[in-house]
């Protein structure tokens, strides 16, 4: 038992290190056959790690937040480190047998403050007032048939798909699309399968051949909370989405003196901008909202949702040409 145990805290600690490992380079690693990596995958996903498998070729990484405890280093100490990787090899058989697994555990930490490092400046860059700078390779997926099947959420409407995940094809799928979940750099639609008659989470870039249809659905009775319970272990901040929002001046001066219907979670006046942490299955609500101010308000982020409101209103322009 105690192996294993070293062996789950490895492979953490291998994913978070290099993000894409294959289950083949997992097992050299862990000295194990990849069936028994794929055992200790299903251990891990009972313990509720967020560990997913992201595609056939495309290996392993973690879906929500999860990372190990980082290191007191400096930037000067960690980049000092990472140098070792150029000459590992040649030094290797002068080495303690457990050294590369300090050296793993140091490039992992290295990978976290790196991501961090580069949200926080995509943030500063953004406030500063320039939102459309070149986003790191870190930013939210982008998938080419995602405004429609936002526009199908918006508009409770059933759309028809072919999808492909883990080199499974599943064709002419129909789906009543009831909320996006953003988690990490991914998006997944979660929504109800009429083919198995189920709900299901959906990788958005599986999709293809995505045609939204004319029937109408009702989600009342779904309750994504126990969905998410059941499908990943998140904390209540992963099932929010942050809306930054761009009021005019005469607006910014007005709405401080009246009560939101939902309260900002921060201001930045010097850009006209408020900040909005939102429930997943409250976002169309909020969207509406602030299409009720019309040219007044402009949705700068997520940028999926700014896309979604240009896609409706080039389609209302031609109601009128």
């Amino acid at each position: 038992m105690t192996d294993r145990l070293i062996r789950l805290m490895r492979i953490i600690t291998l994913v978070q290190a290099k993000p894409g490992i294959l289950a083949r380079e997992l097992a050299e690693r862990c000295g194990n056959s990849e069936r028994t990596i794929y055992r200790d995958m299903d251990a891990l996903s009972a313990m509720h790690i967020p560990i997913t498998h992201m595609g056939h070729g495309k290996g392993y990484a973690f879906i929500g937040n999860f990372a190990l405890y980082p290191l007191d280093l400096t930037d000067n100490e960690t980049a000092a480190f990472s140098q070792l990787r150029n000459v590992m090899k040649d030094i290797k058989p002068m080495l303690p047998i457990e050294f590369e697994n300090a050296y793993e555990k140091i490039m992992a930490v290295q990978y976290k403050q790196n991501v961090e490092r580069e949200e926080k400046m995509e943030s500063v860059t953004k406030e500063a007032g320039n939102p459309w700078t070149e986003r790191s390779p870190m930013a939210i997926e982008q998938s080419a048939f995602l405004t429609e099947i936002l526009s199908a959420v918006m508009k409770q409407k059933s759309f028809q798909a072919d999808y492909c995940e883990n080199a499974n094809e599943e064709r002419g799928l129909q789906i009543d699309p009831y909320c996006l979940v953003p988690l990490e750099n991914r998006i997944y639609v979660i929504g109800l399968c009429h083919r198995f008659g189920r709900i299901r989470a959906f990788h958005v870039n599986g999709f293809s051949n995505v045609t939204v249809l004319n029937n109408w659905f009702s989600k009342e009775r779904f309750d994504l909370q126990s969905f998410m319970s059941q499908k990943w272990s998140l904390d209540p901040d992963s099932l929010q989405i942050e809306f930054r929002i761009r009021f005019s001046e005469r607006m910014m001066d007005r709405i401080k003196y009246e009560e939101l219907m939902v309260k900002p979670s921060k201001v930045d006046r010097q850009n006209c901008c408020l900040h909005f942490k939102v429930a997943i299955e409250q976002d169309i609500g909020f969207v509406r909202w602030i299409m009720g101010f019309e040219e007044e308000a402009e949705i700068l982020e997520p940028l999926y949702y700014r896309d979604v409101l240009k896609y409706h209103m080039e389609s209302w322009l031609m109601l009128y040409k």
